[in-house]
């Protein structure tokens, strides 16, 4: 059996609705076949997650803020404002867990898949994932992901919510990983409900997903579900 990531699914659901200029077919490729190792906005992320999930390792003090290094070895560097703002979210659900994954086994026309999802936060049924943006946020791009609704499923729960941080004025070629002075938005929590048929739109992209990575010559570079090596 083939194991298929949520997100590999997710990138191709926003290449087929053209979500963005930069949600092009080989995007969807490269998160297959491993190309892409992550970028600035990737690292920042990572860093700001690791602050959110209560995890302070491998943290140093720098001049005004705090140099956080990930686990792709990359150094980001937040200010303190910045840094609290994470450490309040992770204090605001005490008793949640962080980074939980499941694999649930699907059978598609036959052919039987194994579909995979990390969420950042469960707390009790409730999922939350963070995002950190560094642009216009657009509601819908989250109301029409496929990502809540996979996540529901695997989790065979009700409710979902993207917790989105703007990180305002930021830009690549300026600021790099040093984000310090940059102010940090918290946009409205976007909240999304489990509905009738939601089982079947997540079949019938899976399906898609399937169907086009045969037909591209990319379904092969899919790993096979190892229960025994799980990632």
């Amino acid at each position: 059996m083939k194991l298929i990531r949520v997100t590999q699914i997710e990138k191709f659901n926003r290449f087929m609705r053209e979500a963005s200029a930069y949600d092009t077919e080989q995007s969807v490729i490269d998160g297959i076949s491993g190309a892409f190792k992550g970028n600035e906005y990737t690292y920042i992320g990572t860093a700001f997650h690791k602050l959110c999930e209560g995890d302070y390792s491998n943290i140093s003090k720098v001049d005004g803020g705090r140099a956080i290094t990930i686990d792709d070895g990359y150094t980001v560097t937040m200010d303190v404002s910045q840094c609290k703002l994470a450490m309040e979210y992770s204090k605001s659900m005490p008793l949640a867990f962080h980074e939980k994954r499941l694999y649930e086994a699907i059978n598609v026309n036959g052919q039987e898949v194994v579909i995979t999802g990390c969420a950042d936060v469960l707390n009790g049924l409730h999922i939350r994932d963070i995002k950190t943006k560094y642009s216009y946020i657009c509601d819908e791009d989250y109301i029409d992901s496929f990502q809540w609704r996979m996540y529901l499923q695997l989790w065979e729960a009700n409710v979902f919510t993207f917790d989105l941080f703007l990180f305002d004025g930021y830009k690549k070629d300026k600021h790099g990983l040093d984000v310090r002075g940059l102010p940090i938005v918290r946009h409205d929590p976007i909240t999304c409900i489990r509905y009738n048929n939601m089982e079947s739109d997540n079949l019938r992209t899976i399906s898609e997903f399937i169907d086009w990575s045969k037909f591209r010559g990319v379904y092969d570079l899919l790993p096979d579900y190892d229960k025994n090596n799980k990632i």
